[in-house]
């Protein structure tokens, strides 16, 4: 078996979304924003497996993605603007597959070692390489205000989204 990602939702939806009254803020770059779309990850406490000399985490392991989003009650919810939040929801899901590859090969020799070589993975996918990726998309789109960097953007998703073995969007790492 080999460690697996799954996005619940597969697709975000504005049925995905709470209303709330003030505009949210961007946590990247503290602009007022329209919507806010994060995810949440969330992976199972399995005890580690022997592999030979070494720990490894459980195979059967499965990464969930879901989603976390607001959107402001004085905004016209339109395609595109779902459309944008939907990108940012898309690189939990694939910065999820490449993590779920990183953790399949993470072996130590303790215990101890493995949960170190775990958080380590977790916070190079989920913290470091998603805020370059996040603040990078918001930049060039202007948080979606600027159709000619959204298509760009949403292309390379589709791309990326279409390559199960994709370990990279728009030159960032995943």
């Amino acid at each position: 078996m080999t460690i697996t990602s799954f996005a619940s939702p597969a697709n975000l939806t504005w049925d995905d979304f709470t209303v709330v009254a003030a505009r949210p803020r961007d946590p990247h770059d503290g602009t007022a924003v329209d919507a806010l779309t994060q995810y949440e990850f969330f992976m199972p406490n399995r005890p580690a497996r022997r592999d030979g000399a070494m720990f490894a985490l459980d195979d059967s392991l499965v990464l969930l993605i879901t989603p976390d989003c607001q959107v402001w009650s004085g905004v016209q919810q339109t395609e595109a603007l779902l459309n944008h939040e939907r990108f940012h929801y898309n690189v939990g899901v694939v910065i999820a597959r490449e993590a779920a590859r990183h953790f399949d090969r993470l072996r130590a020799i303790t215990e101890a070692g493995l949960a170190t070589a775990l958080e380590a993975a977790r916070v190079l996918h989920f913290v470091t390489r998603n805020e370059l990726i996040q603040k990078r998309y918001d930049k060039d789109t202007q948080h979606g205000t600027n159709a000619h960097y959204q298509r760009i953007w949403t292309q390379r998703m589709t791309d990326c989204l279409g390559n199960p073995r994709a370990n990279q969007i728009g030159g960032f790492f995943l």
